[in-house]
C-alpha cells in the first residue's frame, strides 16, 4: 500500500513536473511553517501579533486567494526582512516593525509578500524543479509514506525551493499586486516607496558594511529600480483613487508603543 501511494505520489509529480494543487500547496507550506516555528525566535506578544494578524488579513482578503487560511507571525529579530510561505503563511521581522513609521509602510511590505503568495511563486519555483528526484521527494513530503531519511531529504528540497531567492520578474509582480492590495485595503501605497527609501539610506550610510537591513537587499534585489517602478505606480493612481486611504491607525500606535516596552531582540541567527 505504501508503495502504491508513494508510485501514484510520484507519478503526478514527476509528469513534467506537474502543478501542485493548492491543498499540497497550503499542506506543503504547513510542514515548512512549522520548520520555522520551531527554527526561528517568534516574538509571541498579544498585542503586537493581533495587529500584524489584523493588518495582514485585511490585505489578504483583497485578493483572490481570500480562501486561504492566512497566518501572519513576527520573527523577533532586528534585522530586516519578510517571507512567505506557500499556502498563506507570511513572516516579518521585528526589525521591519521598528522602523515603519506608520501603517502604510507595513501594509507595504506586508502586501508585498502576499502576493508572492497570490502568484505562487514558491510553488512555482518547486513545480520547475527537474527529474524524478524532485518528484519523489515533494510526494515523500506531501504524503508521509517515506522512510524518515527520505521524507527529511523531501523537506530539504521542497525548503530549498520555498526559500530560493526570487526572480526579478517575481519581485516586480510582487511589488505591483502589492501596491493594488494595499490601495484595495484602504492604504495609501505610498508607504511602499517611502520605506524602501529608507531602507537604501540606511544602507548607503553602511558605506558597504553590514548592517541590519543587509538582508533585505540580498534577498530583494535591484531595489533602486523598484523604488523607481513604485514612483511611476504613484504617478499613475489619481488622487481620486488615494482619496480616502489612510497612512496609519490607533492600532499601529498601539503596536508600536508595546514595542518600545519589549526587551531587546536577540543576536540574530544565520538565515535571519
Amino acid at each position: 500500500m505504501r508503495k502504491t501511494l508513494l508510485a501514484a505520489a510520484t507519478l503526478a509529480f514527476a509528469s513534467a513536473c506537474a502543478s501542485v494543487s493548492t491543498q499540497q500547496e497550503v499542506q506543503l507550506g504547513a510542514q515548512e511553517a512549522a520548520q520555522v516555528n520551531q527554527q526561528l525566535p517568534m516574538l509571541n506578544d498579544p498585542v503586537i501579533d493581533s495587529y500584524v494578524n489584523d493588518l495582514g488579513s485585511r490585505i489578504a482578503h483583497t485578493t483572490s486567494r481570500a480562501d486561504l487560511d492566512w497566518h501572519f507571525a513576527v520573527v523577533n529579530t532586528d534585522v530586516v526582512n519578510a517571507f512567505a510561505l506557500p499556502g498563506g503563511y507570511v513572516y516579518v521581522n521585528r526589525g521591519v516593525l521598528a522602523r515603519a513609521d506608520n501603517a502604510s509602510e507595513l501594509a507595504g511590505v506586508l502586501g508585498h509578500e502576499i502576493e508572492h503568495v497570490v502568484r505562487r511563486h514558491s510553488v512555482k519555483q518547486i513545480e520547475q524543479q527537474q527529474g524524478a528526484q524532485a518528484g519523489v521527494s515533494i510526494a515523500c513530503a506531501l504524503t508521509n509514506v517515506c522512510s524518515n531519511q527520505a521524507a527529511a531529504a523531501a523537506i530539504n528540497i521542497g525548503g530549498a525551493a520555498i526559500f530560493a531567492k526570487f526572480s526579478r520578474q517575481d519581485e516586480i509582480q510582487a511589488d505591483e499586486g502589492g501596491f493594488q492590495n494595499v490601495l484595495k485595503a484602504g492604504y495609501n501605497p505610498t508607504g511602499m516607496l517611502t520605506f524602501f527609501q529608507k531602507l537604501l539610506s540606511e544602507e548607503q550610510a553602511a558605506g558597504g558594511g553590514t548592517s541590519a537591513v543587509s538582508n533585505w537587499f540580498s534577498d530583494h534585489p535591484g531595489t533602486q529600480d523598484r523604488i523607481a517602478d513604485i514612483q511611476r505606480m504613484l504617478s499613475q493612481t489619481s488622487q481620486s483613487q488615494l482619496q480616502g486611504t489612510q497612512t496609519t491607525d490607533a492600532g499601529f500606535a498601539q503596536m508600536k508603543q508595546r514595542l518600545a516596552q519589549l526587551p531587546p531582540a536577540p543576536p540574530p541567527q544565520q538565515g535571519q
